[in-house]
């Protein structure tokens, strides 16, 4: 069967062809024939395959399972693509997916991390997060969500709203773009992204230890009571 790409994630290796037949097919480096090919992988770019079934790891449970996908990919007329200059445009707006391939687009850059904001309401919180991914070079969150947690603070509820999404550089292939496909492939900067995963991950912990403390000085509190028989 005969198809075209509609969207390839440069970092992960996996994306989503469209088929001859009208069905969206996932396929990932594993799926390709022929490994000279890998880098040829793209928006638009036509392919044949075949239909099957393949073995991948699930990302949130970390077990293997089994999934229908495009196998044995090949490009068509690939000699038409190896000297070819690619541009791409960025999307209009900043974007906000919940899925981690955005159809119309090739994830160019990944960030090696998701990151996450807290703020009293919605907006704020997705401001505030797409603020600093934009200061790393992303110009769209994938995998995106929006938690809410009740706060009770001096007898008083209020709602905490924490987003969360994987900072990524997205372009569209465009003849008439602004940006080369490899100005785009590394404009993230991971050692931001890794610096403010870490600033988060402590900041938890260092929350976790303030808990177990409060909950230990109580513990002690309630048993010296005990012991000198509530005097």
């Amino acid at each position: 069967m005969n198809g075209r790409i509609a969207t390839f994630d440069n970092k992960k290796g996996e994306g989503r062809l469209q088929g001859d037949d009208g069905h969206i097919y996932w396929f990932n480096r594993d799926c390709i024939a022929r490994e000279e090919e890998s880098d040829l992988l793209m928006m638009d770019v036509e392919v044949s395959f075949e239909t099957g079934e393949i073995e991948v790891k699930n990302r949130r449970s970390g077990q293997m399972e089994k999934r229908q996908a495009a196998i044995e990919v090949k490009v068509l007329n690939p000699e038409s693509l190896e000297d070819l200059n690619v541009y791409y445009a960025e999307p209009p707006t900043f974007l906000y997916e919940k899925e981690d391939l955005v159809e119309g687009f090739d994830v160019l850059d990944r960030g090696i991390f998701a990151l996450s904001r807290s703020e009293r309401t919605e907006e704020k919180a997705r401001q505030r997060i797409t603020r600093e991914v934009m200061e790393f070079g992303a110009n769209a969150l994938v995998s995106y969500k929006v938690d809410v947690k009740l706060k009770n603070a001096f007898g008083f509820g209020f709602n905490i709203y924490t987003a969360t999404g994987v900072p990524v550089v997205l372009g569209c292939r465009d003849d008439n773009g602004d940006f080369r496909r490899s100005e785009l492939q590394n404009r993230l900067d991971q050692t931001k992204i890794r610096k403010a995963h870490d600033i988060l991950v402590n900041t938890r912990i260092g929350k976790m230890v303030v808990k177990g403390l409060a909950a230990l000085l109580l513990l002690i509190f309630a048993l010296g009571f005990f012991l000198t028989g509530g005097i």
